[in-house]
């Protein structure tokens, strides 16, 4: 099982793997080394949402050029 995490975008999309692969560095740091977390469990954590939202921004942001 485990915890799976996908992006949705247009065909072609550049970058997107690398957005994936922080987006999982970014669960790796704020959720995985929560001392209260256990698997399966539905993600609560403040700084992830934080973290998570500034990165998808930053990254449409670098797409539409804005």
């Amino acid at each position: 099982m485990g915890t799976k995490f996908f992006v949705v975008c247009e065909p072609g999309t550049q970058h997107m793997e690398g957005l994936l692969k922080f987006i999982y560095e970014l669960y790796t740091d704020y959720v995985l080394k929560n001392p209260f977390y256990e698997m399966e469990m539905p993600i609560r954590c403040e700084l992830f949402d934080i973290n998570l939202s500034q990165a998808v921004q930053k990254d449409r942001v670098a797409l539409l050029g804005r």
